[in-house]
């Protein structure tokens, strides 16, 4: 009886000791789980969101335009007949010099020559516009007399003068216009003689400047439209660019009238070797001036090496209208060499496990899962994925689609302390 109350005692201990010891080995094993649990509960996914990323390079460049100086103004004053930026035909009128030496008195003369000729000539008009004529320049006449009886009240001598002399030519006009006197009492022919010594005489006193081509009418030099121009850029190395100081662009002299031949124009900049790298001539890119959002289109026309290769010069072409390109010699621009847009997550998110490239993606329990990536491009900070799947290869060498994330997947931004199975919420 003893010994049989002994045997249920020694059954029930091992009874206990080893579910005493499961306990502890299930013990065990939620204890080394739980750094893991604790360790990913900090790792806030990032939702997958569609966005770009642009590779650029920051540059300085000078402006190269179709132009030609049409006349350099030393002496006189100009007076334009067009405003800037105005396009014109050949042969259009742009601008008078006058000289210093104008003969005003030849110049009235030479206006009433004409006005009389006119007249001789549509005579068959003459009553409506003589009579039209007489009623302006009395009214201009009355005009004036009432300034100096103005002036006169008010002891302001020194102003009479110049309104008498406009008094004098219209009370001249006038009598021209009823045939009074002056010119009235010759005929054409020698109104004509007078006209032509008149003109000779006012003509020697200014210059009339006219378009040679046709284009758009720019103001002001900075020396630099021979040294820049269409033909003589691809000309020029890195060397002697450097040479070219800045200190006069964008000065304007209104004395100086160009011709702007066409809407093309050029940048000239020179760039580091591994810009050149990623350019070929020919391509066609976009470029944004700094401190804009909108684009240009540009082509590339020509790569310039240096002596040392460590820099060169790139010239491209343009067409797209730029507000102030008449008369900027620099601009200062980024160059987007290459421009992604699909998914964007941050670059610390994508791993390779196993020879592959990829993320951990999130599922709806919260748990992490290692899903394959294509990065279509990068920058510092982010990338750019593709979404959905993409072609890839299997061991057997096939081209295979292979499923990858899509937009507002959630990703995991600790991947290499994660492994598929890791609870992250």
């Amino acid at each position: 009886m003893e010994r049989e109350k002994r045997k249920i005692k020694k059954r029930r201990l091992s009874s206990r000791f080893k579910k005493l010891l499961i306990g502890i080995i299930v013990l065990v094993y939620f204890l080394s789980r739980i750094p893991s649990l604790f360790s990913q509960a900090g790792n806030t996914p990032y939702v997958a969101e569609y966005g770009k990323i642009e590779n650029v390079a920051s540059l300085q460049g000078y402006i190269v335009r179709d132009e030609e100086i049409i006349k350099r103004v030393d002496q006189g004053e100009l007076t334009l007949h067009v405003s800037e930026g105005e396009k014109v035909a050949r042969g259009e009128k742009l601008a008078v010099v006058h000289f210093h030496d104008l003969d005003e008195k030849a110049a009235k003369d030479l206006e009433i020559i004409n006005l009389r000729i006119e007249n001789i000539k549509e005579k068959n008009e003459e009553t409506q516009i003589f009579n039209s004529d007489i009623v302006k320049i009395d009214e201009e006449i009355h005009k004036i007399s009432k300034e100096i009886q103005d002036y006169i009240k008010a002891g302001k001598y020194e102003k009479i003068h110049s309104l008498k002399e406009n008094m004098l030519v219209l009370t001249e006009k006038k009598s021209i216009i009823v045939g009074e006197r002056s010119f009235s009492g010759r005929n054409l022919e020698q109104l004509e003689r007078q006209q032509q010594s008149l003109k000779d005489k006012v003509n020697a006193s200014m210059h009339t400047i006219y378009s040679q081509d046709p284009g758009y009418i720019a103001l002001g030099s900075d020396g630099l439209e021979d040294l820049l121009s269409f033909t003589s850029i691809e000309n020029i190395n890195p060397e002697e660019l450097g040479t070219i100081t800045t200190s006069q662009n964008d000065d304007k002299d209104m004395n100086v009238i160009r011709i702007v031949k066409s809407h093309r124009w050029s940048i000239i900049t020179e760039v580091k070797a591994e810009v050149i790298e990623a350019l070929q001539e020919g391509r066609r890119m976009n470029l944004r001036p700094q401190g804009e959002s909108r684009e240009y289109k540009a082509t590339v026309r020509k790569i310039i090496s240096s002596e040392d290769e460590e820099t060169g010069l790139v010239i491209m072409d343009l067409t797209e209208f730029m507000e102030g390109i008449y008369n900027k010699r620099t601009i200062n621009f980024d160059l987007i060499i290459n421009n992604y847009e699909g998914i964007i997550l941050p670059g610390s998110t994508i791993v390779e496990k196993e020879g592959q490239v990829g993320v951990y993606r999130v599922d709806l329990n919260g748990f992490a899962k290692f899903v394959p990536v294509r990065v279509k491009g990068s920058n510092r900070e982010y990338s750019i994925l593709h979404n959905g799947f993409f072609e890839g290869k299997n061991e057997k060498d096939e081209i295979v689609r292979i499923n990858t994330i899509n937009f507002y997947d959630e990703i995991a931004t600790n991947p290499s302390a994660l492994k598929d199975g890791d609870r992250i919420r």
